[in-house]
């Protein structure tokens, strides 16, 4: 088991120099990612090369797109091995989130990633309809199904999918996939996977239950524990200090919200 921790001086390879197919390169750059980040620096050649990896980067970090890139190369390189020759249409990666929110994201950042693949690779948010809807859908066998432990392990009660041709699967927010009551599900589903995959974890912290999962879907990982600020740089996170007295605070909050200048999910602590 190998240790990365980020420290070392080593060759930066911006994406072009990644070995990428043209076509990911190209939806890339319509993505705006100009060069990579701390962990798609070190973790994308180390999928590429076919390691287990167990990557601990905070939010922010581009875990999601550490992960997708390769795994989005990978489908390509299979379906150029078969362009000769009718190859079998089979869930070759499987992209496990503790939450359909995040699984969502995962699956537009893929949607993107392929966006000028022409269509040939296929991909299935598990989390969109109910397992009956969906039934359909699987019968005809994406390449790349994204969704939480829970609605997977559904599937694969009701026999709407196999995963026998499984080359990739990856774990995202792994700290949170036994805290979410997950475990029964997750064990489910790697008893139907084959004997031989490539396994991938993400994780903003390594807990316990990282560890835990660590040993039984990983083989023989490296470990990427990089050292990054605490918080996104200033292009992913805007902060602001307002001072201002006692009684005003609750005028102010109502005007943020009354005004729209606050949007999306928002935590207030109080």
């Amino acid at each position: 088991m190998a240790e990365d921790t980020g420290n070392d001086e080593k060759v930066v390879f911006p994406f072009h120099e990644m070995g990428l197919d043209d076509r990911v390169l190209k939806a890339i750059a319509k993505l705006g990612w100009i060069k990579p980040t701390l962990i798609q620096e070190r973790a994308i050649p180390l999928i590429i090369d076919g390691r287990d990896l167990l990557a601990r980067g905070r939010t922010g970090s581009g875990k999601t797109g550490a992960f997708c890139i390769p795994l989005v190369q990978r489908i390509l390189d299979v379906k150029a091995q078969h362009s000769s020759q009718t190859a079998l249409q089979a869930i070759r990666g499987c992209v496990l989130c503790p939450s359909r929110e995040l699984a969502r994201q995962t699956f537009e950042v893929l949607q993107s990633l392929t966006s000028s693949c022409g269509g040939i690779i296929r991909i299935l948010d598990l989390g969109t309809k109910d397992v009956a809807t969906m039934k359909p859908l699987l019968s005809d066998v994406p390449d790349i199904i994204v969704g939480t432990p829970g609605r997977l392990a559904e599937h694969l009660k009701a026999a709407n999918l196999n995963l026998d041709a499984l080359t990739n699967l990856i774990i995202d927010e792994a700290d949170l996939i036994f805290s979410f009551g997950y475990e029964a599900d997750l064990r489910i589903i790697l008893a139907k996977l084959p004997s031989i995959y490539q396994a991938i974890l993400t994780s903003a912290t390594i807990t316990e239950d990282v560890t835990k999962l660590k040993k039984l879907v990983l083989n023989n990982p490296v470990i990427l524990k990089l050292s990054e600020p605490q918080l996104p740089d200033s292009s992913q996170l805007s902060q602001y200090v307002i001072k201002l007295e006692e009684e005003d605070k609750l005028v102010l909050i109502y005007a943020l919200f009354r005004l729209e200048l606050i949007r999306g999910k928002t935590l207030i602590f109080v």
